[in-house]
């Protein structure tokens, strides 16, 4: 039995980094597929053309071969089933995702070449379909699955406690192996937003990685790929305080040293995690603020209020590190008064970060399933555009109010740089920490203070011998300044650190260091 799990960007997305990364789930599917010893392979198909892709799956001889479907590459999705059954016309075709789970009839209809579609989480039911092909069961019977003729029994959640993707990951065309350092340690969130299809996807309740097993994919990563910056992308990070916790500690505890980012709720961050997680490396957390009218969160059952959204990114600022909101305007509803609050809010919390999007209609949301029940959504509307998103609105009330705020935060964002006084205020409070020093070191490059810069980096070295920041930091530094022995001298204790880093490697060969 040999599977191969396949992923593509739309066309027009082709060479967008979000796009083109592999999903992180295909690498959760691999590893639970490999560790019951059936062959697995993973390929980004991402700006290849079809017949290089019928060519690659002739070459695979794959007895099953899974799509990975969203709204946003339904089409590019559909020529790859189309595809696959020219190339492999006796294989398995199977598509998961939410965008198939949620809309399976319509999904069958626009690809004959689709045998099934997997409900919602996939390790289970892939794993049960490739057991009873091989021992020749039918796999029809196998819990968790749609067929054109209904549907099947659900699988129980899966147990995520010790699963490790990174040590079982084989994948073709993965141009950009940073991708391999965005980690998922959770599944589902607490929340139950109307625009957000996370509780129907994942089902209720959340489920954890043990911080154990967290602890030891970033010392694989490390060891076998060179990563020493991680992001968490999990919908809500920090939902369990103990295990937050208990994750800062074995970091701090460890010798990585790393640096790493991660999303959370206001309402889930306290003064205590988020020290923690400075201490442990967070240098950038991002919050789904979504609005700041406290009329229009009620109207997305966000869950929080203005005075949670404020203490949190006063929180923040006050720890010290990158802050980032997500906006979203284009509501059902929304006056220009409450695009003005969203605007006032990006004013006082002065965010380094802001991300703005309309309000997109995705199939499992509940809003989704209000359009529809009101006729704003047809059945045939995903065969019929070419669209990868339903807006809430599309008038000249959303294109102002996304303007405005874009507007808005551009200005802010010189407002949002950490001044002296304030890296003054985080290294008193805090003592050392080395978030703080290479912020407060990114600054004074930014403001032209060299020498200051050098001395922030320098106080990593001495203080964090073992730790790679310090040096790559000064070699960077160096590097700008025309310094290009001390740069080389820095990069031979990056490398001789961490031996695989691909940046320093990358800079070492720029710089003629064998």
């Amino acid at each position: 039995m040999k599977t191969l799990l396949v992923y593509s960007a739309p066309r027009s997305g082709a060479g967008d980094e979000w796009m083109d990364f592999l999903p992180i789930g295909l690498g959760y599917l691999q590893a639970a597929l490999k560790a019951q010893g059936f062959a697995c392979r993973l390929a980004n198909l991402s700006g290849k053309s079809n017949r290089e892709i019928l060519a690659y799956f002739r070459e695979q001889e794959a007895d099953l071969i899974g799509v990975s479907m969203f709204t946003f590459n339904r089409k590019r999705s559909f020529e790859l089933l189309k595809l696959a059954r020219e190339a492999r016309p006796g294989a398995l075709l199977v598509a998961g995702g939410p965008h198939p789970t949620h809309l399976a009839a319509e999904v069958f209809e626009e690809c004959p070449a689709l045998d099934l579609i997997v409900k919602g989480e996939g390790e289970g039911p892939l794993l049960g379909i490739v057991q009873r092909m091989k021992s020749g069961e039918d796999w029809r019977h196998t819990p968790g699955l749609i067929l054109r003729g209904g549907e099947t029994s659900s699988q129980p959640p899966l147990e995520l406690t010790n699963l490790i993707p990174a040590q079982s990951f084989e994948a073709d065309f993965v141009r950009d192996p940073q991708q391999l350092g965005y980690l998922s340690t959770s599944r589902g969130c607490p929340a139950r937003c109307t625009f957000c299809n996370t509780p129907e996807y994942w089902g209720s309740g959340m489920r954890f990685r043990n911080p154990d097993s967290i602890l030891k994919e970033m010392e694989f990563l490390q060891d076998r790929h060179g990563l020493t910056y991680f992001s968490f992308r999990d919908d809500t990070f920090t939902a369990q305080r103990k295990r937050t916790l208990e994750l800062m500690d074995l970091i701090q505890a460890s010798d990585l040293h790393p640096l790493w980012n991660c999303q959370s709720r206001v309402n889930l961050v306290d003064e205590e995690r988020l020290v923690a997680m400075k201490r442990a490396g967070c240098e950038f957390i991002q919050f789904g603020v979504e609005h700041g009218s406290e009329r229009v969160l009620k109207s997305l059952d966000k869950g929080t209020s203005m005075q949670k959204v404020r203490e949190a990114l006063a929180l923040v600022r006050k720890v010290g590190m990158n802050l980032g909101i997500f906006l979203i305007t284009g509501i059902p509803g929304e006056t220009w008064e409450d695009v003005e609050q969203s605007g006032a809010l990006i004013r006082e919390t002065r965010p380094h970060d802001v991300q703005i999007s309309p309000l997109a209609v995705y199939p499992g949301t509940r809003i989704f399933a209000q359009y529809r029940a009101e006729g704003r959504i047809t059945r045939d509307f995903f065969r019929v555009t070419g669209d990868a998103e339903v807006f809430a609105r599309v008038d000249a009330h959303t294109e102002k109010a996304l303007l405005h705020l874009e507007q808005v935060a551009h200005k802010t964002r010189p407002k949002a740089a950490y001044r002296p006084a304030d890296f003054a205020q985080q290294k008193k409070w805090l003592g050392y920490c080395t978030v703080t020093q290479l912020l407060c070191g990114e600054a004074a490059e930014a403001a032209g203070r060299f020498q200051e810069a050098e001395a922030e980096y320098a106080e990593i070295i001495r203080r964090e011998p073992e730790s790679t920041w310090g040096f790559f930091r000064r070699a960077l530094l160096r590097q700008t300044l025309g310094q290009t022995r001390g740069a080389r001298e820095d990069l031979r204790e990056v490398l001789r650190l961490v031996p695989r880093h691909p940046e320093a490697r990358a800079l070492a060969s720029d710089l003629g260091l064998d």
